[in-house]
């Protein structure tokens, strides 16, 4: 089989899929430590709702950076 090699296209939808999924996994931990770590779960918070929506929209963000090969818009 005949390989071939990457092109710059390629290469920067990787790099963007990979950077989406580490926004996401930031916002993660975020969530847990606004909700559990600490004095135990809490909920309520306007610094624990912004982590929920933080991670909701990088988890949007990365879902479409996973599944737009195409012409597509967030």
């Amino acid at each position: 089989m005949k390989k071939t090699p990457l092109t710059l296209g390629q290469v920067l939808k990787w790099t963007m899929r990979i950077l989406a999924f580490l926004a996401m996994a930031a916002s993660l931990v975020g969530v847990y430590q606004t909700h559990v770590a600490g004095a135990g779960a809490h909920f309520g918070t306007t610094p624990a709702s912004m982590a929920l929506i933080a991670f909701a929209l990088t988890t949007h963000v990365w879902i479409k950076t996973m599944t737009c090969d195409g012409k597509c818009t967030l």
